[in-house]
Order: structure tokens, then C-alpha cells, then sequence
């Protein structure tokens, strides 16, 4: 966990800030432990406060962006408009800026394509010094509005906190578990508790691609393609071929699953 959120706040700083719902960042940042946004605020542009109330951990968000509890987080506002000093010690670009470069940057692929076509060296090396240039933001080229750089913060922001609190109570109940093991006793109320906790399993996986999958948008690959360019060559008729024979196989490996564990159950457990 701490790994991930490390890569998150280094190569998807958006993503952690919608995470945190945090839209105007700071040195010696804190982490949301509760907090309930607030409905009001619908754009990063206006001057809602977005939450109606938190609790923070004091700077930890710093450390775990930074491995420096004083350390600089960047907000989603602060990400729209740039201006300020990265960890590298560089000043960062605004979404204008990149949108900019990024149009260079598709313009002189186009260039460099050409000019490979009609074989004209001059012209080809010229139109690929600049696409590596700017190709560090190519895909802000497709962007439209600066807006569209922002993911969906309440779903990103409650998702994340669905998955970490149930990761913290299956480590909890897995202790209790090992030490009630340790005591040789069966006890009805712990089986009914890991029974209900099965479901809960599916749903903090679900939180956790949502997180992955909402907090990057609108990227599918960062900063290179944007999901409203990652078009596929792709007939329909394939990608619904593709689903039909998955949805068929699994249902039958759910019907065989389900039956071993009927008969199982009704087997009931072997004593010793």
C-alpha cells in the first residue's frame, strides 16, 4: 500500500489528489482519514469548500507522496494551473502549457510521417527533434478543456476509502482469528463473521479498480493517450463474440463450483 501510493503521487499526481479530495495543496500535507465532501462544489474553478467536514492525519500525506512529512503536494488546482516546484526541483508546466506542447508534439508526428513518405531526411529529423521535444506531453493534445483533466472526485475519493477500510478490518479479523486458533475452540460467532466477510472481499476489490480506473482518467496511457483517442480497429462483432463465450464458461464453472460446495456442506466436516 504504501509502495502504490508512493507511484501514485509520482506518476498520477491528479489521481492522488482526487483521492484526497484535495484541490489547493501545501508543504506538510495531511491525509483524510474521515471527511465528507461536499455536494456544492462541482468545479475546481469556484470557491466551494469541498468538504463539509474532515478529519486529518497531520502530514502524512507528505510522507507517503514524498518520504518527507514537510514535503509539497500539489492539489488539483495547483496541477491546472502549474507555477509551482516539483521534487525535481523544476517548475511545473500549466495544463495550458502541456495542452500546447501536446498539440506540437501530434503536429510534428504528422510532419515526421510525411516527411519519411517523401523521403526527405532534412525534414524528418527536424519534425522528430521536435516531437521528442514535447513528446512527453502528447496526449494533453487531445485535450479540449483543462477540466477534463480532473477524474471524478467523489467516486474516486469514497472508493479508495471503501477499499482501505475494509483491507484494515480483514487484517484485523485475520488476527483475531489466528490468536482464537491458537486457543483450540470453535467459535460460531467468528465462522458467522468470515462467512459474511466473503462478499465483502468483492467489493474491496471493486473499490480498488475503481480507484485504479476512475482516479486515471482520462488517461489510458498517462500523459501520452487519452481514453477519448484509444480508438481500436476492432469489429463489435469480436468484442461481443469474446464476451458470450466468457459469460458461458464462467456461468458453467459457477454451477460446477456452486455443486462441489452443496455437496460438500452437506458432506459436513470430518472429525478426527
Amino acid at each position: 500500500g504504501d509502495g502504490s501510493a508512493y507511484q501514485v503521487a509520482q506518476k498520477q499526481p491528479m489521481k492522488l489528489a482526487a483521492m484526497e479530495g484535495l484541490y489547493e495543496g501545501g508543504n506538510g500535507t495531511g491525509l483524510v482519514a474521515i471527511g465528507l465532501l461536499n455536494p456544492d462544489k462541482t468545479s475546481y474553478k469556484d470557491n466551494v469548500n469541498p468538504f463539509i467536514f474532515d478529519i486529518k492525519i497531520p502530514k502524512l500525506l507528505s510522507f507517503l507522496a514524498e518520504r518527507d512529512v514537510d514535503a509539497y503536494v500539489p492539489g488539483i488546482v495547483n496541477l491546472i494551473e502549474g507555477g509551482y516546484t516539483t521534487n525535481k526541483g523544476t517548475v511545473a508546466l500549466s495544463a495550458a502549457e502541456k495542452i500546447e506542447k501536446g498539440r506540437i508534439a501530434i503536429q510534428a508526428l504528422a510532419d515526421y510521417r510525411k516527411a519519411v513518405k517523401d523521403k526527405d531526411q532534412v525534414a524528418a529529423e527536424q519534425a522528430r527533434s521536435l516531437l521528442d521535444e514535447n513528446f512527453a506531453y502528447f496526449g494533453y493534445g487531445y485535450i479540449k478543456d483543462p477540466a477534463d483533466l480532473v477524474p471524478h472526485v467523489g467516486l474516486t475519493f469514497y472508493s479508495f476509502r471503501v477499499m482501505v477500510l475494509l483491507g484494515g478490518y480483514f487484517i484485523l479479523l485475520f488476527i483475531v482469528a489466528l490468536i482464537w486458533s491458537k486457543k483450540n475452540k470453535f467459535a460460531r460467532w467468528l465462522q458467522g463473521a468470515s462467512l459474511w466477510t466473503i462478499p465483502l472481499a468483492y467489493i474491496a476489490g471493486q473499490a480498488g479498480w475503481i480507484v485504479a480506473e476512475v482516479g486515471r482518467q482520462p488517461w489510458a496511457i498517462q500523459d501520452i493517450l487519452p481514453t477519448g483517442a484509444s480508438v481500436s480497429k476492432l469489429a463489435t462483432s469480436s468484442v461481443q463474440t469474446t464476451f458470450f463465450v466468457f459469460l458461458f464458461l464462467f456461468t458453467v464453472l459457477l454451477i460446477a463450483e456452486i455443486g462441489i460446495m452443496v455437496k460438500a456442506i452437506k458432506k459436513g466436516p470430518s472429525v478426527n
